[in-house]
C-alpha cells in the first residue's frame, strides 16, 4: 500500500478504505477522461498547436495545483519526492518537449497541467524570469492517431530539446526517434504509456496491470462473483490497453473460477463503433451479468449502451477506467457500478520533474507510479475523488 493511501484511511477521508493484502487496497497513487472536444483546425500546423508554459494562460482549474494536493497525495519512488523541485537546478532557458496521445482528451489535458505545474514551480524556486524562464512545449495528435505522433516528436526534436517526454500510442513505434534523440543527447522520458526500449531513462505511469486486476476484483464481487462478463478494449497498440486487458483476465482467470469472460473486443480493430459493439455484445449474451471497458471513452460509450438496454429490462453491471466528471457522474447516478481513477495531474508533474533532474544532473527512478484509486457510490464525492476528476 502506498504511504498517501495510509494517509488518507488515517485521517479519515476515505469512506469504507478497506485493506486486506494486495486486495481492495483503494490505492490511489491515483484511465477515460472526460473528453472536452477542443478541435484543431486541420490545416494547422504543428508549430501552431504547440503551447509554452511560460505563454499560456490558465485554463481553468485545469492548469492549477488543487490546493491541498500534496496532502492528500505522495508519489515517491527510490526516496525521491516527485511532487517536489526543491534541490534541482537547472540553467537559464532550459526546454522540455512533451507529446501526448491525444489533443481532445481531458485525462491529457490534466497531465499537461501537472507538468506545466512543475515548470512554474522550478521557475519560482529558482527566480527565472522572461527568457530565463523554464519552457514546457506541448502537442498531441488528434485521436490518437500513430503516424501524426511519429511527426510531431520528429519536429520537437529539430528544436533540440533538453529532455522529451512521450505518452506513447503504440508500442512498436518510435524506436528510430529514441537512437536520434541519443546521439543528439536528448534523454527520453514516458509518461502514462510506454515501450520496451532502454534508451528511455524513466516511465511515469500507473501499474496499469494492477489497477485493473483490482477492477476486476471488485466487479467480480458487485456480481456475487459469477456469472458471465465482456471487456471492451480501446486499444492492443498501447501500452494501457495492453497491460489493463492483461490485469483484468488474469485476476478472473486466476481468482474468479464462477466468473467468465466470454467476449473481449479490441474497439481499434473493429470496424464497428464502440456503441454497435457492445449493443451486439448485449443482445448475444442475455445472460452478460458486467462489462468493464479500459479508458475513458470506451467506458462512457458501455455507460451510455447499458443504459438503454436497462430501458428494456436487460440489467448489466458497467465499470472501467478514468475519472472524468461524466464517468464520475455516472457513478453518482448508479449507471456505473465503479471507475477505476489515476492522478492524471500528479503524474504529469512528476515525469516533469525526473526530466529536471536529469537536465540537472541527479539521479532517477527507473519506474515511477503515481498510483490508482477505485470510485463507487461510497467515496464518489470525497476529497480524493474530487481532486482526480477532470473535465
Amino acid at each position: 500500500m502506498k504511504k498517501f493511501v495510509a494517509m488518507l484511511c488515517v485521517a479519515g477521508l476515505l469512506t469504507g478504505c478497506a485493506v486486506s493484502g494486495e486486495k481492495k487496497t483503494d490505492e490511489v497513487k491515483p484511465e477515460a477522461p472526460a473528453q472536452t472536444e477542443e478541435t484543431k483546425e486541420e490545416t494547422a500546423k504543428p508549430e501552431e498547436k504547440t503551447e509554452t508554459a511560460a505563454e499560456t494562460e490558465n485554463e481553468g482549474d485545469e492548469q492549477v495545483m488543487p490546493e491541498n494536493f500534496r496532502e492528500l497525495f505522495a508519489i515517491e519512488a527510490e526516496g525521491i519526492d516527485y511532487l517536489s523541485v526543491e534541490g534541482i537546478e537547472v540553467p537559464e532557458g532550459t526546454a522540455i518537449s512533451m507529446i501526448g496521445k491525444d489533443s481532445a482528451s481531458g485525462f491529457w489535458k490534466r497531465v499537461k497541467a501537472g507538468a506545466e505545474q512543475a515548470v512554474t514551480d522550478i521557475n519560482e524556486a529558482l527566480g527565472y524570469t522572461g527568457n530565463a524562464k523554464v519552457k514546457l512545449t506541448y502537442d498531441a495528435p488528434s485521436k490518437e492517431n500513430v503516424s501524426e505522433q511519429i511527426d510531431i516528436i520528429d519536429q520537437m526534436l529539430d528544436k533540440n530539446p533538453d529532455a522529451l517526454i512521450v505518452g506513447y500510442v503504440d508500442v512498436n513505434s518510435g524506436k528510430t526517434q529514441l537512437e536520434l534523440a541519443e546521439s543528439n543527447g536528448v534523454p527520453v522520458f514516458a509518461v502514462d504509456s510506454s515501450i520496451q526500449n532502454s534508451l528511455i531513462e524513466t516511465e511515469t505511469k500507473t501499474d496499469n496491470y494492477k489497477a485493473a486486476a483490482e477492477a476486476a476484483d471488485r466487479l467480480c464481487e458487485a456480481i456475487g462473483d459469477s456469472g458471465e462478463v465482456a471487456l471492451l478494449v480501446h486499444s492492443s497498440e498501447t501500452e494501457t490497453g495492453i497491460e489493463r486487458e492483461k490485469g483484468f483476465r488474469e485476476e478472473i482467470e486466476q481468482n474468479h473460477p464462477n466468473v467468465q469472460i466470454i467476449d473481449t473486443t479490441y474497439v481499434n480493430q473493429d470496424e464497428r463503433s464502440a456503441e454497435e459493439i457492445v449493443a451486439a455484445v448485449m443482445a448475444e449474451h442475455p445472460e452478460l451479468k458486467a462489462y468493464f471497458g479500459t479508458n475513458d471513452n470506451v467506458t462512457r460509450v458501455l455507460a451510455a449502451v447499458v443504459s438503454k438496454f436497462a430501458l428494456e429490462g436487460q440489467t448489466v453491471l458497467a465499470a472501467g477506467f478514468d475519472t472524468s466528471a461524466k464517468l464520475v457522474q455516472a457513478v453518482k447516478d448508479g449507471t456505473l457500478t465503479g471507475i477505476m481513477g489515476q492522478d492524471a495531474f500528479g503524474m504529469g508533474y512528476a515525469c516533469a520533474v525526473s526530466a529536471l533532474r536529469s537536465i540537472a544532473g541527479l539521479d532517477n527512478a527507473s519506474v515511477i507510479e503515481p498510483g490508482y484509486y477505485w470510485i463507487n457510490a461510497e467515496n464518489a464525492d470525497d476529497s480524493v475523488t474530487q481532486m482526480l476528476t477532470y473535465k
